[in-house]
Parts: structure tokens; C-alpha cells; sequence
């Protein structure tokens, strides 16, 4: 037995009797409900995903929703697809729900003073909410990563290493995290054997689950995007995520805990010493690329845990009260007016609360869309808001003879209304625009088209002969 099962054993379990557990899952599931039936998420990559599993279910053609590859979350909700987001977005919750479940063992299973408040604000942290009740990858991955850990704390390193393949399967960027898990396979009994088991089974699982990329794309998967944010636009996502006051009380709660840390260090507490590696690991990784906050999801229960472990006793619940009640009410929020402006507010709505709001305006926009004054033989460039389309309008497809979706790593593909002649496009290069125009097509654009246009390919769609559609629900960017 590791020393960490030994303190686990000692301190006692959070959630030892059948309605504790019982209540636990009924407070998440009401928590998320409200959220369930409203699309697969506000980002536009959660409605690739569904497209992928659309097409993979019903055509039995794979295209990834974007590269690198996401195969399991693509796959696995191909099993459901067909029943709706409510379907899928219900998968992400259980998922989320088990990871819940994963955590408090693990908390068990260290010597920590404030358990239960730990698992509290694991559990409602308005990221980690609102990322539970859509169709995204984050919370698939962040899963399989509490199951790795969960594996490897109870000396089952070749467990871990499948389950560390399934976390690589849902996002390949998890694959750093298996730094941290080596070195603590490396402080088990047969240390070396541990991690040979532990990298044998991850290679193996993840190489079998990235096959349909290798068969479909060869190695031109394996891609690198540049981040289209610095760290201060990471910064204010930051902060509109978790609440500034959250972020300087838990700042502050770090700076107060450097003594307790230099001395776990001094005396080699591995647990510490590991949970300190994958925190440096995630604040290297978002300041490589600082693209979401999202892409911190999977580091944050090694952060909540490590200052959960050392931090103050009203510091800590103070940390938590802010960041669970950020979900509803934001104190000292930034809201960004376009045009490089922005206003501050003391008080405005909290996050869960603007998601569910964003979510029902892009289903109304969605929904509505086909509506709009389009003529015949024309292309219209939708930019993110394309997979949504694809996915609501059933007139719309990548093939004349069915409902079909559109492999969005390809430049130049998209969907089409065939009956119309109208074709709906991400974006258009200069010069597939030039000849368009030529062809006699009419061109229209979207909102926040044009900027991205310039953005991405350095011209102007205003002085190109095109025609701007204005949608209703303009602030709302999938």
C-alpha cells in the first residue's frame, strides 16, 4: 500500500453513506438540466463534433471534426446522434458526473483537511458547468484523466495507461499530462515496470484510436494551429470564467502557502511534488497557447487539489464561494463593446446564466437563418456559424441525394441547398472569390465575416462586391 492509500484509509471517506451519494448526483443533474436541451454548445467545434458523429452514424464516413483528431467523444456520440444534442449533451454530463465521482476517491485518498469543500468546487465550477452540458471534449478528457490518476494511486499502471490512451483519444493535447503520471509511477514499488506498462498501453490504445485519422488523412493530422489570442485576451477570459475576486483571493492564497510548499519539497512528498509538475506543466501550456481557457479543464483538478492541500482554512472557503458563485452573479466583470472598447461592471450575470442565454439566442439565429432574403445561385460565407446550419437546416447538405455533413478540415468544402443553388461556405480566398464572381455567383457574408476574413486572408469582403446579410442576435460569436 503507497503512502497516499495509507492516508485515504485514515481520514475517512466524503461520501460513505448511499443518500449522501444520492443527493450528490441529484444536485449535479438539476444543476445541468436547465442546460441540456439547448444545442450541442455554444462553440462552433461542438457542432463538428456532432456533424462528424452524424456522417460516421448515418453515411459510415469519417471526417474529423477538426484536427487533430477527437475520435472518441466523434465515435461514441455517433451511438447517439441521432436522438438530438439532448442525447449527447446528456453523454458529456454523465461523464462529467463520473469524473465527480473519480475525484472525491482521490481525494479520499490524500491528506487533506477540507475534503469536502474540495469536491464542492470541482463539482460546481462554473468552467467545468457549463462544459458539462454540451458536446464538447474537454470534460471527456478531463474523465479519463481522473480515471489515470485514479488507476495509478491504486498500483494499476497498465489500467492507467489505457485510460491515459482513452484521454489522449478525446484530445490529444492531454498527451503532456503524461509527464506528471510517469514520475508518479515512478515512485511506486517496480517503478521501471510500472512505466514501461503504463507507456506500452498508452501508445498502444492511442495509436489504435487515432487509426481513422492515419487511414482518412495519412500524418497530415498531426498539425499545429497559432494561438489567435495573446495571454491578456487569455487574461479576460480568464477572468470571465472564474471572477476576479476568485482569481486574487486564490492568488493570494498561493502567495500565503510558499513556506508550506518549500517545505513538502524539502522533504520529498511526492504527492505535492507531482501535483506542483502538472501545475507548471498547465501554466507552460496555456502560455504556449493561450488559444481558450477551455484548454486548462484538464489541469484543474491537479490545481484545485495542490491549493486545497496547502492553503488557509478562510481563505479557502472564501475561494470557493466566489468561484461556485460566479456561475450567477459577476463582480467586477469586463464586457468587451467592439471596436477595441470595453465597459466594466460591478455586478453583472454570471456565467452559467449568460451560457444559457447565448445558447438559446444561437438556436433562435440558427433556426432562423434560412429565412433570410438569399437569391439563387449564390454562396453565402458563414465563417463559425456554418456547422450550425449544416446541422439545423434540413434543406441544406454536402451531397445532392441526402442529409449530409461536410469534412471541415477541407478549405473549400461546405454544404449547398441544391434546390436553390445557394452554397454556404466557412470562408473564400481572394482569389476563390475572384472567381466566383466571375462564374456569376452573388456573394454574401455574414456577421463578424468580414473581420475574420481580414484577419485570416488580409482583404476586405466590403470592397469586393459582396453583400452583407445582417443576422439578429449580433453579439453572439460560436
Amino acid at each position: 500500500m503507497n503512502s497516499v492509500q495509507a492516508h485515504g484509509r485514515g481520514a475517512g471517506s466524503i461520501l460513505h453513506r448511499p443518500y449522501d451519494l444520492l443527493l450528490v448526483v441529484l444536485l449535479f443533474i438539476c444543476s445541468r438540466a436547465p442546460l441540456l436541451n439547448l444545442g450541442f454548445g455554444l462553440d462552433a467545434d461542438a457542432w463538428r463534433i456532432a456533424g462528424s458523429a452524424f456522417d460516421i452514424r448515418n453515411h459510415l464516413v469519417y471526417h474529423t471534426s477538426r484536427f487533430p483528431g477527437y475520435p472518441v467523444p466523434e465515435f461514441i456520440n455517433a451511438l447517439v446522434i441521432n436522438h438530438g444534442w439532448l442525447a449527447t449533451n446528456c453523454l458529456t454530463m454523465l461523464l462529467s458526473l463520473f469524473s465527480v465521482l473519480v475525484f472525491t476517491r482521490i481525494v479520499e485518498m490524500h491528506e487533506l483537511r477540507h475534503k469536502l469543500l474540495t469536491v464542492a468546487t470541482y463539482a460546481f465550477l462554473p468552467i467545468l458547468w457549463i462544459n458539462s452540458t454540451n458536446t464538447m471534449d474537454y470534460m471527456w478528457s478531463l474523465c479519463f484523466i481522473m480515471l489515470t490518476w485514479y488507476a495509478l494511486l491504486n498500483d494499476k499502471a497498465l489500467i492507467a495507461g489505457l485510460m491515459m490512451g482513452m484521454a489522449v483519444g478525446s484530445r490529444l493535447q492531454t498527451l503532456i499530462l503524461a509527464l506528471p503520471f510517469i514520475y508518479l509511477c515512478y515512485d511506486h514499488k517496480d517503478g521501471l515496470n510500472k512505466i514501461i506498462q503504463f507507456v506500452l498501453s498508452m501508445f498502444a490504445s492511442s495509436i489504435l484510436l487515432y487509426s481513422p485519422l492515419l487511414i482518412t488523412y495519412g500524418l497530415s493530422f498531426i498539425r499545429h494551429y497559432p494561438s489567435p489570442s495573446g495571454l491578456l485576451q487569455s487574461g479576460y477570459l480568464a477572468v470571465k470564467h472564474f471572477g476576479l475576486p476568485a482569481l486574487i483571493v486564490l492568488s493570494v492564497t498561493i502567495c500565503l502557502s510558499g513556506g508550506s510548499l518549500r517545505n513538502a519539497i524539502t522533504r520529498k512528498n511526492k504527492q505535492i511534488i507531482f501535483l506542483i509538475l502538472s501545475v507548471v506543466l498547465a501554466l507552460i501550456f496555456f502560455i504556449v497557447l493561450p488559444y481558450h481557457t477551455e484548454y486548462i479543464i484538464p489541469f484543474l483538478p491537479f490545481i484545485l487539489l495542490l491549493v486545497y492541500q496547502i492553503g488557509k482554512r478562510p481563505l479557502l472557503i472564501l475561494t470557493s464561494i466566489l468561484i461556485i458563485s460566479h456561475a450567477f452573479v459577476a463582480i467586477g466583470s469586463v464586457k468587451h463593446l467592439g471596436n477595441r472598447k470595453a465597459q466594466v461592471r460591478v455586478f453583472d450575470v454570471g456565467t452559467v446564466i449568460t451560457n444559457y442565454a447565448a445558447r438559446k439566442q444561437q438556436l433562435a439565429i440558427g433556426r432562423n437563418f434560412s429565412t433570410a432574403s438569399i437569391n439563387e445561385h449564390s454562396v453565402v460565407i458563414m465563417g463559425p456559424w456554418l456547422p450550425i446550419l449544416a446541422y439545423l437546416d434540413e434543406n441544406v447538405s454536402s451531397v445532392r441525394t441526402s442529409k449530409r455533413m461536410y469534412d471541415c478540415n477541407l478549405p473549400s468544402a461546405g454544404v449547398r441547398d441544391f434546390q436553390h443553388d445557394v452554397s454556404y461556405r466557412y470562408l473564400l480566398t481572394s482569389d476563390e472569390l475572384e472567381a466566383l464572381l466571375k462564374e456569376g455567383f452573388k456573394v454574401y457574408y455574414i456577421n463578424g465575416v468580414r473581420e475574420y476574413t481580414i484577419e485570416v486572408y488580409g482583404f476586405d469582403l466590403a470592397f469586393c462586391n459582396t453583400t452583407y446579410v445582417p443576422l439578429e442576435g449580433k453579439g453572439i460569436n460560436p
